[in-house]
């Protein structure tokens, strides 16, 4: 059981640290987002709901429900709401206004009646809109049972197509009867077409909610690729940073050095920028492409994937011997379910649900980076300062120092600056002291520098305290029977 509380520890720290990590940085990161969310700029949304004959009985109880629940969702100390309905003719219910209860006694006021006219449909929400005065990022909601039976929906057409060259956004939920290429022409882009059916008008207008305010990471507006680019890898880098430095602290912590040396910092920090540079734009690219098919999301998968192999890649240079090609595997293999957990706790527009999947991103990557450097362990150097407190450190073709001095791999106080100097070839360990001495040792052989023993180790002649040092072991457990 002590065997494996010891080779389990590291993993579990390492999970829980960049667990940490990345939780903190995705606050940091929630900052960054607000002071560039054009939504900094209250949004102005026009509900725009269809109360033709054909919206009666339960179609329009639950067309109130969804409306109202979308109302509920909006931030009104911020936002505003208009609500305009058309059924033959078209009216104003609501303007632009902030007040709740006015909003949601109206659209329980709702009746149904007579056909449907788009022309009229657009006509208010371009009246409601152009009444109101304020900078704001404005879009119209238009919900739809039906097709056009009445006025000129050519008229209807050329309206939106004005309301949106003066930068309206135009989205519209419609049932299987709706008329889909009609109304991605009202609003200029298919994607801004939702389809739903009787019993899921509340989850269409939450989908639609979400669509006029979030970009892809979490962000309102109307934003340009640029735009989008660099909040994207703006966010990114907060996340690897935080998991990047997580790591290296805590296997300093093991190594007893300085959490954050500034050498180190700075490398971190470039390592940082360079992993997100590269798994934002990816992401991003991917995300665009994809999107042409509906599976944007596929692109986010793919950048998580790809910072994942970045930062777990950039391990090799703070520990020992980390194979390269296994760390980039297990670092792709941790973004990849990290960025399922993301997505699967982020699918609302909630700030919780996005820091609670920024913990599992860092925890899958945490783990997975230590379980490189745990399992593909052939021969290490035990580090022991004392019966309870002992390090393994991975020995290999890569020069692994002891020592007091800031470039030694392993801290040892009171020792000299590069003591010892530990290197695999063929099934040996070749040790030279500092005095230039060298010497061959295998598996179970020891070195002792200042008041710290090291032990080579092997699977074949794994660490054990008993095996080591059973006087001691005896002397220790005598004394706690006392």
């Amino acid at each position: 059981m002590n065997t494996f509380f010891e080779t389990a520890k590291k993993p579990i720290i390492f999970m829980l640290t960049a667990a940490v990590g990345c939780f903190l940085a995705a606050v940091l990161a929630e900052w960054f987002l607000w002071l560039t969310d054009k939504r900094a700029t209250p949004q102005a949304v026009c509900l725009t709901i269809d109360v033709s004959g054909s919206m009666s009985g339960d179609k329009m109880d639950e067309v109130k429900k969804a409306a109202k629940t979308f109302i509920e969702n909006r931030n009104l100390s911020r936002d505003y709401i208009a609500v305009t309905v058309f059924s033959s003719v078209g009216k104003v219910l609501v303007p632009f206004t902030q007040d709740k209860r006015e909003l949601l006694k109206n659209i329980d006021l709702l009746l149904s009646y007579g056909g449907t006219n788009f022309e009229y449909a657009m006509a208010c929400s371009e009246k409601v809109i152009k009444k109101h005065i304020g900078k704001s990022d404005r879009a119209v909601l238009l919900f739809t049972d039906g097709a056009s039976s009445e006025g000129n929906p050519q008229k209807a057409l050329e309206i939106a197509r004005q309301l949106r060259e003066e930068g309206v956004r135009i989205f519209s939920v419609a049932t299987q009867d709706g008329d889909m290429p009609y109304l991605a022409g009202l609003t200029g882009n298919k994607d801004h077409v939702i389809g739903t059916q009787d019993g899921r008008f509340e989850e269409a207008f939450a989908q639609a909610e979400k669509m006029i305010s979030e970009s892809l990471m979490g962000g309102g507006g109307n934003y340009s690729f640029v735009e989008l680019l660099g909040r994207t890898i703006g966010w990114t880098i907060f996340l690897s940073f935080g998991i990047a430095l997580s790591l290296v602290a805590v296997q300093n912590h093991f190594l007893k050095k300085p959490l954050l040396p500034t050498e180190q910092l700075i490398i971190v920090f470039s390592g940082s920028i360079a992993a997100a540079l590269a798994a934002g734009f990816i992401g991003e690219i991917s995300h665009q492409i994809f999107d042409i098919v509906q599976l944007g999301i596929l692109g986010q998968v793919i950048g998580w994937t790809v910072l994942g192999a970045v930062l777990a890649f950039g391990m090799v240079y703070f520990i020992p011997n980390l194979n390269k090609t296994n760390a980039l595997k297990f670092g792709a293999f941790g973004g990849f379910l990290g960025s399922l957990a993301f997505l699967l706790f982020s699918i609302g527009t909630e700030i919780v649900g996005r820091l609670l999947g920024a913990f599992i991103l860092g925890a899958c990557i945490g783990l997975l980076v230590a379980l490189v450097e745990t399992i593909y362990r052939n021969i290490w150097l035990m580090v022991v300062y004392d019966l309870r407190n002992f390090v393994p450190v991975n020995l290999g073709s890569q020069n692994v120092t002891v020592g007091s001095g800031k470039g030694d791999t392993v801290f040892i106080t009171g020792a000299e600056v590069k003591a010892g100097t530990f290197r695999v070839e063929g099934e040996k360990v070749r040790y030279t002291d500092s005095n230039g001495k060298q010497q061959l040792l295998v598996p179970g052989n020891r070195v002792k520098i200042s008041a710290v023993e090291l032990v080579i180790c092997s699977k074949d002649v794994p660490f054990s305290p008993s095996k080591f040092y059973p006087m001691r072991m005896s002397k220790a457990k005598e004394l706690q029977s006392k």
